[in-house]
């Protein structure tokens, strides 16, 4: 049986160490805000920002309603991919592509930025070769959207994930 300094350090996040001190650590990512901006909104309140965004979007858009539990729920504040097994990486990958293929067409919507501020900031779009990409919203979307406005490593060649 493993000691528990073993098992602690197993299940330790792989982002630890930007916890530790803010000051080491590059600017937080993020749709919305500039780097030191967004280093002043925490988790909590970009959650509080998209949840209410979700909402005015569910009651324009009743289908992203089916993504309230996996991307918008209480547990879902809770989810460090980092610690997730292969299998259900996979399966929060394809539940966020399909969900951003149904926002596309809202892409010009105000709520629509907040949304994807949470995703951004939760889910982690940067460093992940994750669903979460802009193919996804312009596969949906008819705007012109600027990919400049998404942090760099949210872009990728992957084809987009069907809104099915």
């Amino acid at each position: 049986m493993p000691s528990l300094a073993e098992q602690l350090a197993k299940n330790a996040s792989l982002n630890a160490a930007l916890f530790v001190d803010r000051s080491k650590r590059k600017p937080t990512v993020s749709y919305l805000f500039t780097g030191r901006d967004a280093d002043q909104h925490d988790l909590e309140t970009i959650f509080a920002l998209g949840q209410n965004a979700f909402i005015q979007l569910c009651s324009v858009e009743p289908k992203l309603e089916a993504f309230e539990e996996s991307l918008f729920s209480d547990h879902a504040k809770t989810v460090d991919r980092t610690l997730l097994p292969q299998d259900e990486v996979a399966v929060l990958d394809k539940a966020i592509g399909r969900f951003l293929a149904l926002l596309g067409p809202y892409l010009m919507d105000a709520p629509t930025g907040k949304v994807i501020e949470w995703m951004v900031r939760r889910f982690r779009c940067v460093g992940y070769p994750s669903s979460l990409t802009i193919s996804n919203l312009a596969a949906g979307s008819s705007s012109s959207m600027s990919m400049k406005s998404w942090p760099s490593s949210c872009h990728t060649t992957k084809p987009p994930i069907s809104p099915k």
